[in-house]
């Protein structure tokens, strides 16, 4: 199963020309303000949905396709706009964009100071990339905040370089755009929404315990065989085996069509009936058949609590295998395996 997410990404940006344009060979005279625009990358654009804006100082812009960013391969969009106003002052420009994802979000930071905060109901996140938030993580969902400056970046606010043309490489058929070259030190941060156990992820878990339940109950009926003094013949040991593989073949086909909960029920259900009514006529008790649907129905129950942790699962997996074991080989103590095989073979 794909995580597919929608976000309303709203903020602002703020724009100011630094005191030490000199430094850097530039006049202000130069820079013509009114030519100027306002790019926003985006990986796909065909995910953008809803009434996207952007607005300078209150007042709404025109947005166009292409010019997102190189790095984006084109895809974005932008806005002309006049920047006169950074002659005597700042800028501001807001934004609030909507688009639908899979999976994570990502953010490349390029300003003085970036500051990002994500707020989500999915309670099983992932942070990845150059820089760690400050998170809050519980069931309700999770919370994150980013700070990221340019100095921790290690990229310049000024840029001299005009860059070179490119040809947009997606769907996005705007304006091209013209790709920088980052500084060494530019890093992206991902956020991604984690589908920790998911319905076949699960099945295929389940499906490595298999040998559990087809193991003990085998234990079982040999048991039975060897010390009950009931004969169980090849034929007979091969079909119960074919009756547990079977379950996972249940459980897939019911898990797609009633999730993995309710299909572990029907499926387990189903098995522990079969292998039950079976062992009562093989073993010619249905006392004895009780115990093997009883130790069946412990099994199904323990292995679906195992497939349900997210952690340890493997730990306490390893420590019931280790108790089972152990009991068995507490019961068979005493028992003659040699004798007990050569009565069955004459048998």
């Amino acid at each position: 199963e794909v995580v597919v997410y929608d976000t309303n990404v709203t903020g602002s940006a703020r724009f100011s020309l630094p005191e030490d344009f000199d430094r850097s060979g530039i006049d202000p005279a130069d820079i013509d303000f009114t030519r100027a625009e306002i790019r926003f990358g985006l990986s796909d654009a065909r995910g953008l949905a809803g009434d996207n804006k952007v607005s300078v100082d209150g007042q709404d812009l025109v947005l166009q396709p292409g010019k997102g960013l190189g790095e984006t391969g084109n895809s974005g969009f932008f806005s002309w706009l006049d920047a006169s106003v950074l002659k005597d002052g700042e800028m501001v420009v807001g934004f609030d964009v909507k688009f639908r994802g899979t999976e994570s979000l990502t953010m490349a930071p390029d300003a003085g100071k970036t500051e990002w905060a994500v707020d989500s109901k999915w309670p099983h996140p992932s942070f990845t990339g150059g820089f760690l938030p400050a998170n809050e993580v519980s069931d309700d969902g999770f919370k994150a905040e980013y700070i990221i400056t340019n100095l921790a970046l290690g990229t310049s606010l000024i840029s001299t370089d005009s860059g070179q043309q490119i040809q947009p490489q997606t769907k996005n058929r705007g304006f091209n755009s013209y790709y920088v070259e980052p500084g060494s030190g530019a890093e992206s941060v991902t956020v991604s929404l984690i589908q920790p156990v998911d319905l076949y992820d699960q099945v295929s878990r389940a499906t490595k315990y298999g040998f559990l339940f087809i193991g003990f109950t085998f234990v079982a009926f040999l048991l039975f065989d060897l010390i009950g003094g009931v004969r169980i013949s090849s034929v007979q040991y091969i079909l119960v085996g074919v009756a547990l593989v079977l379950f996972f073949i249940l459980l897939l086909a019911f898990s797609e069509i009633i999730g993995f909960a309710f299909a572990y029920i029907v499926a387990s259900a189903a098995t522990i009936g079969l292998v039950t009514a079976y062992a009562g006529s093989v073993l010619s008790s249905w006392r004895r058949a009780s115990i093997i649907g009883g130790l069946l129905a412990a099994l199904y129950g323990v292995i679906y609590i195992l497939l349900s942790l997210e952690a340890y699962s493997l730990l306490i997996g390893s420590l019931l295998i280790f108790a089972a074991l152990a009991g068995v080989m507490f019961v068979t103590r005493r028992l003659d395996w040699s004798g007990s095989l050569q009565r069955s073979k004459s048998g």
